[in-house]
């Protein structure tokens, strides 16, 4: 028998499946039965998914009890980089639900089961440590992302959608070449296709450049490196908030999880030319999209390229991990993952109530806000300020863990890589004051006189409220993400460079 961690590692993957499905198959369910089988699967993942990562950090329990066999063929497994990721995508997906739940839409039972299959394919990206399983599960999630922006999606959906499912399809059928060359290259068989057994064939002879080199185009794209990076802006504004607070702040990281166990260990990126192209690139998404915000005057298009520009510190971590070894700056990107899918989520829930009340994203049509619905700034400012990089939040200790990382880099290096400080403060500030303060726009004052509103309901405050918990508790303690990652980032950067040893299994 499986023990208790792998059971309910399982259950964290199957409950959205399994209550995905059965609102998609009983679309004649009454809407109150069909909103409990929702609830229980947006909150299941929820309470099991952080405590399974506490319980990974207590070294008593080995890393075999997170392990099981699957009805798809292959494993389920945490690692130290997948236990925070699992556990922030559950928290993003219960705020999704509880969203996508007060939504008023048609085919209502067909909505809430997608968003449950893009949950539950997103928590198997972070759930396997198979190559191939994990391809598997970002595919069962991509594919309900572009259905539900597709016919649920806001304005310019239809090209949005489609612009995303050919940056999005390539870049996948990319990383799927990449990786099966390396297993090829690898010598194995189906079983041994993990993480660590690729990575342990190829430490000595290491694996074709094609297979580098596809593999860091394809995840790139899906992680919207510079410059394939034009699909993320468009695509999540025309997305339902819902979708795209799923998108952004979780399914994105699958590229960026697979640089970390895969790019840099199996087919070592991070070398050689490709190793100059992604600290470029990485510079591209810092600096290049961080401008671009500032051209914004369209509030969710600002959250949409801005989680574009947040890339590229985290892919710096990644860089000088393995270019120079670096396991804090492994760390550092982790957490900086985690933290970003949590602001980020909140910004695009918190957004959208903006535009109900205020009948548009553009700024000019705003103004005021804080007065007529102050709960909704102070939460909009928070999540604002989370992804500024304050302290007290998570945000904080993972991006001054990459700027740490790069402190014995030139010092060209460094000055462009602090700059994402000084742009974010400037395009962030700038909105958050368009929105909320100053002088109150004309068309918000008709708006308010012809149908007056409020501040946001509990449901919205609940949402955002479980984000920004999440984020303070990581700021306050960081150690419950390293903790988790440190037991793996030093060994995962011995992969990284040529003469390590074969790492521990954990």
């Amino acid at each position: 028998m499986a023990a208790l961690p792998a059971q309910l590692l399982q259950a964290v993957v199957a409950t959205p499946v399994a209550t995905g499905l059965l609102l998609i198959a009983g679309r004649r369910l009454p809407r109150a039965l069909g909103d409990w089988i929702a609830l229980a699967g947006f909150v299941l993942p929820a309470a099991l998914a952080p405590w399974l990562l506490l319980t990974w950090t207590d070294l008593s329990i080995p890393p075999e009890a997170f392990r099981s066999g699957g009805p798809w063929g292959f494993g389920l497994s945490l690692n130290g980089f997948s236990a925070p990721l699992l556990a922030m995508t559950s928290i993003v997906g219960l705020a999704a639900g509880i969203k996508a739940m007060t939504q008023d839409v048609e085919a209502r039972h067909a909505y809430l089961g997608l968003l449950l299959f893009m949950l539950g394919g997103t928590l198997g990206v972070f759930a396997t440590d198979h190559v191939v399983g994990f391809y598997f599960f970002h595919e069962f999630a991509l594919i309900p992302t572009f259905i539900l922006t597709l016919f649920w999606g806001g304005e310019g959906r239809r090209p949005a959608a489609m612009q995303m499912a050919i940056y999005l399809t390539v870049g996948a059928m990319a990383s799927l070449a990449g990786i099966l060359l390396a297993v090829d290259a690898a010598g194995l068989d189906w079983a041994g296709a993990t993480f660590e057994g690729v990575a342990d064939a190829l430490l000595a002879k290491g694996a074709p450049r094609a297979a580098g080199a596809l593999t860091l185009f394809g995840l790139g794209t899906l992680a919207s490196l510079f410059p394939f990076h034009s699909w993320a802006a468009s695509g999540y504004s025309a997305a339902p908030t819902p979708a795209a607070m799923l998108h952004a702040g979780a399914l994105k990281k699958f590229g960026l999880y697979g640089l970390a166990l895969l790019g840099l260990t199996s087919l070592r990126v991070t070398e050689g030319a490709l190793g100059g192209w992604l600290l470029w690139l990485a510079l591209g998404n810092t600096v290049l999209i961080g401008l671009v915000c500032l051209t914004q005057v369209d509030l969710k298009r600002l959250v949409s390229w801005s989680s574009v520009a947040h890339m590229g510190p985290v892919f710096l971590g990644l860089w000088v991990a393995g270019a120079r070894g670096s396991a804090s700056g492994l760390d550092a990107a982790v957490l900086l993952m985690t933290a970003h899918g949590l602001s980020c989520a909140a910004l695009f829930l918190l957004s959208n109530d903006v535009r109900v009340r205020a009948g548009s994203y553009r700024f000019e049509e705003m103004g005021g806000l804080a007065s007529r619905a102050p709960v909704l700034a102070a939460m909009f400012v928070a999540a604002s300020m989370a992804s500024l990089g304050l302290p007290g939040f998570g945000n904080f200790w993972g991006e001054i863990g990459v700027f740490l990382s790069l402190r014995a880099e030139p010092l060209w290096i460094q000055a462009l890589a602090a700059s994402t400080v000084v742009i974010t403060a400037v395009y962030t500030l700038r909105a958050v004051a368009a929105a909320f303060f100053g002088p109150e726009s004309a068309a918000l004052a008709r708006r308010a006189e012809a149908a007056p509103f409020g501040d946001i309901g509990w449901t919205s405050r609940l949402a955002a409220g479980l984000l920004l918990a999440a984020l303070v508790a990581v700021g306050f303690m960081p150690s419950l993400v390293t903790d988790s990652t440190n037991r793996v980032s030093a060994d995962v950067v011995k992969y990284a460079r040529p003469a390590a040893k074969t790492p521990s299994a954990r």
